[in-house]
């Protein structure tokens, strides 16, 4: 037995000594395709070799002259990619020092862009009316929104939304679908900047605030004692300004849907109300014959004396100049640091028997030395306003036919937006009847 296991130990010895020499030989062997790794080692082998001629070639293999000139070429891409970076800086940093001025300027009521001499007077085809259904009566009141829509209003108590873009209308509200909210005739539309609330008022003392894309009801803010005249954002804000035949101005913030203040002050009933980026709201009193100032932060107001008549409209140039036309047909230009009118141009839109034609509306560029004024002489005229505001010269007019009842330009100035009517907003006391009610498009050109 024991033998037998011997020589079988033997055999398995002899056999282990056998594979050892078998590995030894096939490693001499060439190596073929490596099945379990997946590659070609005879592959590696060259690609090793390829990146070893490529080193020797760029560094042994060159001159002095070659190696020189090789790391200059690196040293110059290098400094060029510094060079794009700074200079990308630098742009990005020359845009936000322009836009902390611009916005500084703005801020402080001197930023004026000088633009009226690059006007040129519009075409033909440049003049559109649009209409539509819901406006059965005069067109009194409209806002542009930044989002390219514009709201208009009219007696007959609708709000119709139209397209910029399409020029046709896309929705509206009427006194039929929105009887228990609105009453009578539409008076006054405001947008916020963002669009995203919209303020109307009627012959009601209250205020309803809509939501401009869907035109849902949000809320209705009550308080006024009289009929609201007029509707304002403060710009950049959801803080809402409204004027009354009360003789009141009140404050309310949309953030919160809550009242905020009222403010006393003039001595007959609000006619318009405006405002810009300050805390700060203008309003003409109609027959007190003054334009005041409310100075809210600061619990104070400026007054100014106006003309004999009643001060109908008052729009702000720029934080520190402002704009208003009377019933007396005057148009005046005002400082905020002077009481009397810097420039004023007499029965800007002439006379009618002898009576002058009162001022219905005025609409201004913000910034800039261009304005414009709307009367019923079937003329809508385009000023501009010169040598430190104390000149103002005409610069063409757009014929348009009936009751300029309400304007906005549109930011870049490009367009004008006219609200006509056959009668004046506020009243019946007589009647063009060659005219239509519509929303009149009035579009520019401007040299560059």
């Amino acid at each position: 037995m024991s033998s037998s296991f011997f020589l079988k130990g033997k055999s398995r010895h002899v056999q282990k000594r056998k594979g050892e020499k078998i590995k030894k030989k096939q490693s001499k062997r060439p190596t073929g395709p490596n099945l379990e790794n997946g590659h070609d080692s005879s592959e590696s082998d060259l690609d090793l070799k390829k990146f070893s001629d490529v080193d020797e070639s760029e560094s042994d293999h060159e001159t002095a002259e070659q190696k020189k000139l090789r790391l200059a070429k690196k040293y110059l891409e290098e400094i060029e990619q510094e060079e794009a970076k700074r200079a990308e800086e630098k742009e990005l940093d020359d845009a936000v020092e322009k836009r902390l001025q611009r916005d500084y300027l703005e801020q402080t009521g001197k930023l004026k862009v000088e633009i009226a001499d690059s006007y040129e007077q519009p075409k033909e085809e440049d003049i559109r009316l649009i209409r539509c259904k819901e406006h059965r009566l005069t067109l009194t009141c409209l806002c542009v929104s930044g989002n390219g829509f514009v709201f208009s209003g009219s007696k007959c108590g609708t709000i119709v939304k139209w397209s910029i873009k399409e020029k046709k209308k896309v929705a509206s509200l009427t006194y039929k679908t929105h009887s228990s909210l609105l009453k009578g005739g539409i008076l006054s539309l405001a947008v916020s900047t963002d669009s995203k609330f919209l303020a109307s008022s009627d012959e009601s003392t209250n205020i309803q605030v809509w939501d401009p894309t869907s035109f849902k009801h949000l809320y209705t803010f009550k308080g006024h004692k009289d009929i609201v005249t007029g509707l304002v954002f403060r710009k950049n804000s959801h803080d809402l300004y409204s004027a009354s035949k009360d003789r009141s101005v009140k404050i309310w913030s949309l953030d919160e849907m809550a009242y905020v203040e009222t403010l006393f002050g003039h001595q007959s009933p609000i006619t318009s109300i405006d405002a810009l980026t300050r805390e700060r709201a203008i309003t003409s009193g109609g027959r007190d014959n003054t334009v005041r100032i409310w100075k809210i932060v600061e619990e104070s107001q400026l007054i100014f004396n106006g003309p004999v008549g009643s001060l109908d409209e008052v729009k702000l140039l720029d934080e520190e100049h402002f704009v208003s036309g009377s019933d007396n047909g005057s148009l005046c230009v005002w400082s905020v640091m002077k009481k009397k009118p810097l420039s004023t141009v007499q029965e800007a839109h002439g006379s009618e028997n002898g009576v002058p034609r009162w001022i219905t509306s005025i609409a201004t560029l913000i910034n800039s030395d261009v304005f414009a004024s709307g009367s019923y002489d079937n003329y809508v005229r385009i000023w501009k306003v010169q040598d430190s505001y104390r000149k103002v010269l005409p610069v063409f007019s757009v014929e348009i036919n009936g009751f300029i009842n309400c304007m906005n330009f549109t930011a870049d100035g490009s367009r004008l937006y006219v609200a006509i009517g056959q009668e004046h907003k506020t009243g019946r006391w007589f009647k063009l009847s060659s005219a239509k009610n519509g929303l009149l498009v009035v579009n520019f050109t401007i040299k560059s």
